[in-house]
């Protein structure tokens, strides 16, 4: 005997009717015609849901455009120095207050051009990783250490940094720094073509 499961079918028929209620003719009455308009529908509802957000972000983003200009920094500039200063106002929120509250916006501008000068007032971070012998991981560390730039680590004696690798585990306490400041201190010259010889002659760090 066929088992056909007539109550399972009928409320999975009724589910589909049920989400078609309010369609007109045919769709809202007719399984076949009712399955097909809701499996459209919630395409196009998967669709605008992420058109909405990429729409109410470009609003967003005029309304803080047209303030920022108006208070004379860019769109993008405020967003920088924003990021820099690590603030957590997201954009909803800063184009409400650009909208609503001008002396508040000012300050928010305020923060963004102090965050802008003291950035450009640090120095810039070398990529240490172009050493010889010198990973992500190992890089990370001697940046922990404070040692960003290549004039930074010609200057860090092989002792130091023997022990900022001492730090870091078994792992980074194998690699052997004796040729990294010699090598930074061609980098932090700009002596490309001298820096690549030495680093020619190099494996892993050391002399090969």
């Amino acid at each position: 005997m066929r088992v056909t499961n007539s109550p399972a079918s009928r409320k999975r028929r009724n589910r589909m009717l049920q989400a078609a209620k309010g369609f007109r003719l045919k769709r809202s009455k007719l399984y076949r015609y009712a399955s097909d308009a809701v499996d459209h529908g919630r395409q196009y509802a998967y669709r605008d849901r992420r058109v909405k957000k990429r729409t109410f972000r470009y609003l967003w983003q005029a309304r803080i455009n047209a303030a920022a200009r108006t208070a004379g920094i860019t769109y993008s500039r405020l967003i920088e120095g924003l990021k820099a200063a690590k603030c957590e106002l997201d954009r909803k929120v800063i184009a409400d207050i650009a909208a609503q509250d001008n002396a508040a916006f000012l300050q928010i501008v305020k923060l963004a051009q102090d965050s802008l000068k003291a950035k450009a007032a640090a120095p810039k971070k070398d990529d240490l990783v172009e050493i010889e012998g010198v990973g992500p991981k190992i890089a990370q560390a001697l940046n922990a250490a404070g040692i960003t730039t290549f004039a930074q680590l010609a200057a860090t004696s092989v002792t130091r940094l023997k022990e900022i690798l001492a730090t870091g585990g078994e792992h980074l306490k194998q690699w052997d720094p004796t040729t990294w400041p010699e090598q930074a201190a061609l980098a932090a010259k700009g002596d490309q073509a001298a820096f690549d010889k030495l680093k020619a002659k190099l494996k892993g760090g050391r002399r090969a």
